[in-house]
């Protein structure tokens, strides 16, 4: 099977060659490496074509942006120009294990049900320490079950390696709000076809400047989570979409989830704009659905405490 790896690039001079050589020495070298610049002002543009130059990788294609796009719609749209018929999506600062391509390429070449795997993965910070993301990291591959809290994304991008016939299903249903990996991640799970190898496969680099730490940052406000459950509740309507125009098994189950979630956002977003304390008793009823339990607490710290 044909390997794409799409890097999305923007300001990254300070890690990106790390990562750039943990792509090089891929025991399964990928078909192509397709690098999208989202208007970088550092010296980011320089390192990447001096890069390619220097090792010859005639399979690996910089692109820059002509306008800035945002990191979701950069990562979509550089996943649909892939050519491969599996796509990896990177990020410009983490380090892959060597055998990351090897293993989730021959477990995807296997088993065919499989529309999205994701991996473990490793945590490391800015002070030289690191975690295991995860305890079980055995080599099996076990399948991700639907469950009522399914907005949560139990793996990161950075994780995935993508069927090119899910990338084609995703066209129809992304918006500019949805998150690249929240989308492939919700409509795999959805059709039973979500999968994750449990090992360490990469090594994510955890620091203050990146897109993701400062998404999570800027979570912590009311108006940024009023923002979300409205991005939950878009999910919820193409997620009832996608199970109805689809052939799917048990739709009934799933529907239900989705009818469930719908209560759920109803009932938070009118804890946010009421401020009602019963609101928030009731919110409770619906425990299973938070990404995590913490949550709940939080939406009582937003509203009666944070100033």
């Amino acid at each position: 099977m044909k390997i794409s790896v799409v890097v999305s690039v923007f300001n990254g001079e300070k890690y990106i060659s790390e990562q750039l050589d943990s792509l090089r020495h891929q025991i399964r070298r990928p078909d192509e490496v397709l690098l999208f610049d989202d208007g970088s002002s550092d010296k980011t543009p320089q390192i990447v074509t001096d890069y390619i130059t220097k090792y010859s990788l005639a399979n690996w294609k910089y692109t820059r942006n002509p306008e800035n796009k945002g990191w979701r719609r950069n990562f979509m749209e550089g996943m649909w120009a892939a050519s491969g018929d599996l796509v990896f999506s990177c990020d410009q600062d983490d380090i892959w294990h060597q055998d990351k391509l090897k293993i989730m390429s021959e477990v995807m070449e296997n088993s065919p049900q499989i529309s999205l795997l994701t991996s473990n993965y490793e945590l490391f910070f800015e002070d030289g320490s690191h975690k295991d993301g995860f305890k079980q990291n055995d080599g099996s591959v076990s399948q991700i079950p639907l469950k009522n809290n399914y907005l949560l994304v139990g793996r990161p991008g950075c994780t995935h390696c993508i069927r090119k016939e899910l990338l084609d299903i995703a066209r129809k249903y992304w918006r500019p709000e949805y998150p690249h990996d929240a989308l492939l991640w919700r409509l795999s799970l959805f059709s039973d076809g979500l999968y994750n190898y449990n090992g360490n496969l990469i090594r994510w680099r955890k620091h203050q400047n990146s897109a993701f730490t400062k998404e999570s940052r800027d979570l912590k406000s009311v108006a940024a989570k009023k923002k979300w459950i409205q991005t939950a509740r878009a999910f919820d309507d193409t997620l009832r979409e996608y199970v109805n125009s689809s052939e799917i098994a048990d739709k009934t189950t799933k529907l239900r989830v989705l009818d469930r979630n719908d209560r759920w956002l109803a009932v938070r977003e009118r804890f946010y704009l009421r401020k009602n304390p019963l609101v928030g008793v009731k919110l409770a009823t619906y425990w299973d659905c938070f990404p995590r339990y913490r949550q709940y607490l939080g939406d009582w710290y937003l509203i009666y405490l944070k100033h």
